[in-house]
């Protein structure tokens, strides 16, 4: 979230009776977002809209972006739990002797992950959605820092409530190495169904929400024919997934048939989508647009963020326009599809 300066409650609370709102609606409506945004919906025609920078003359909209801090802070993680109650199914790896099974951490990446496990992030007030959020790291590793606590903690201040998810790797094929870390994330989404109520969430607002080879994972969870009767959330945020085309060019085409990535002509219901992704990123991000165009085809929606610079792997950092602005937007669009209540709602 942003700025990240800290400000006293009483300042904010100044600030919030002088803008005649609350501060972090203010912050969502005052800031600048350069991006454009492609809102897709069923029975609407697909628009591109340019998103200009808002003119910002005004003195108390200088001094409150100066100030602004979002209201709601992220609570604290619980601890580890393990997401299968014995053995995890269909391992095909041995572990060396003497190894952590919950895996080794080196530079923020996990990887060598025989027993996953989530770290639950409650929200503030009950009734919250709850995001299951699965880092990238190309199905070899876990990119667990800024794809997966810093991302709990912006959900959190958004409102939601997080569990990060630790799944299986390496890979376990090097052909179909999704196959493993589906089991896992469903298993996670069964969990997160029952157990909602004790993280101030709502078993009928769950989404799942994946970075690169993590989006690749959770599309396959959302959207994958593979099995048609498999537990799916409610929502689905693919931020700069990897692996949705064929090959990884911009005329390229979707992963269909049952080790792709797209519904089933009658699908129903069809999780809303939304999507983050730089232009100039190695995975396209025509991957993304044509996804969202295919659920939108389907009788679906999505809405579709891209950014013309960033690359790939910003997460939730502050190195690139795009990595800082899009959980903003996504609260906005939680907001607009009723996953997330609004910060006046009691």
């Amino acid at each position: 979230m942003f700025p990240r300066a800290k400000i006293a409650a009483k300042q904010r609370l100044q600030l919030s009776r002088e803008l005649g709102s609350s501060v972090s609606d203010f912050c969502i409506t005052a800031i600048a977002i350069g991006a454009w945004k492609w809102n897709l919906s069923a029975g609407d025609p697909a628009r591109v809209i340019p998103q200009s920078p808002h003119q910002m003359n005004s003195p108390l909209l200088l001094r409150s972006l100066a100030l602004l801090l979002p209201l709601q802070l992220h609570a604290e993680p619980l601890a580890p739990q393990p997401v299968w109650s014995g053995t995890p199914p269909a391992e095909t790896l041995e572990p060396k002797p003497g190894q952590d099974l919950r895996g080794t951490v080196k530079n923020g990446s996990r990887t060598d992950v025989f027993t996953p496990e989530f770290v639950a992030w409650p929200a503030t007030k009950p009734g919250a959605p709850v995001v299951i959020v699965c880092p990238g790291g190309g199905y070899g590793g876990l990119a667990e820092e800024h794809e997966g606590v810093e991302v709990a903690k912006r959900l959190n201040a958004l409102g939601s409530a997080a569990v990060v998810l630790k799944y299986r790797v390496p890979r376990r094929s090097q052909d179909t190495p999704w196959v493993v870390p589906v089991l896992d994330t469903r298993e996670m989404l069964r969990i997160v169904r029952k157990r909602a109520a004790e993280w101030n969430a709502d078993p009928a607002k769950v989404g799942i929400l994946g970075f690169s080879a993590g989006g690749n994972l959770a599309a396959r969870v959302a959207y994958s024919p593979g099995e048609p009767d498999a537990p799916r959330p409610d929502f689905a945020v693919l931020v700069y997934p990897a692996y949705l085309f064929e090959k990884d060019k911009p005329d390229s085409v979707l992963r269909e048939g049952p080790e792709g990535v797209v519904p089933p002509i009658g699908t129903k219901p069809l999780p809303p989508a939304f999507f983050a992704h730089s232009a100039d990123d190695k995975y396209p991000a025509e991957a993304s647009a044509a996804l969202a165009a295919r659920l939108k085809s389907m009788g679906g929606s999505a809405e579709v963020h891209i950014w013309a610079k960033g690359g790939h792997g910003w997460g939730a950092t502050e190195r690139c326009e795009a990595a800082k602005r899009w959980t903003d937007l996504l609260g906005i669009w939680m907001r607009e599809t009723g996953f997330l209540a609004n910060p006046s709602t009691p």
